[in-house]
C-alpha cells in the first residue's frame, strides 16, 4: 500500500525511539515526536535513509536535503517504523580523550555521564561546557 493513503501506523521515533502509536498517514511536515518534539517527516525517518550511500537516500530521484535531522518536503518520504538506533559514542569520547592528551589538556568529562546526574538545565549546562571550553575567567 502506498504511504500517501490514510492509514494508521505504529513507529518509533528516530530520535529518542519512543513509540509512537495510531499516527494517521501521511503525516504533515509539521508532525512532531509526542516525547522530545523532533520533526518526524525528516530523512533519518524514511526507509529511504542509508548513512553509508551517496547524499544519505537510496532514492535516485529524490532531491538532496543538507539537513537530514530537519522536516522537509521530499516527495519520496516514506516513515520507517523503526528508524531508531542508539547511538554509540565510545569511539567518540576515545577520540576527543586522545586529542586532549596530544594537546597535555585534561580529557573531557563524559556527556552521557554528566547529563545523568545532573540536575542542571539545559542553559546551565551549556553554561558549564562554554566555561569548560573557553576557561573560567570569575
Amino acid at each position: 500500500m502506498p504511504w500517501n493513503l490514510s492509514r494508521n501506523l505504529d513507529i518509533q521515533c528516530w530520535k529518542c525511539g519512543s513509540e509512537l502509536k495510531k499516527l494517521l498517514l501521511p503525516f504533515s511536515r509539521s508532525e512532531e515526536c509526542s516525547s522530545c518534539n523532533a520533526d518526524l517527516r525528516v530523512c533519518r525517518g524514511c526507509k529511504n535513509y542509508a548513512a553509508d550511500v551517496a547524499d544519505a537516500c537510496t532514492e535516485e530521484r529524490a532531491e538532496f536535503v543538507a539537513d537530514k535531522d530537519r522536516a522537509n518536503f521530499c516527495d519520496y518520504f516514506d516513515p520507517h517504523a523503526t528508524a531508531y538506533r542508539k547511538q554509540d559514542d565510545a569511539d567518540t569520547q576515545r577520540a576527543r580523550n586522545e586529542l586532549a592528551e596530544l594537546f597535555g589538556e585534561e580529557p573531557p568529562a563524559d556527556e552521557s555521564d554528566e547529563n545523568s546526574n545532573s540536575p542542571l538545565s539545559e542553559a546551565d549546562t551549556a553554561l558549564a561546557k562554554l566555561n569548560r571550553l573557553f576557561g573560567d575567567k570569575d
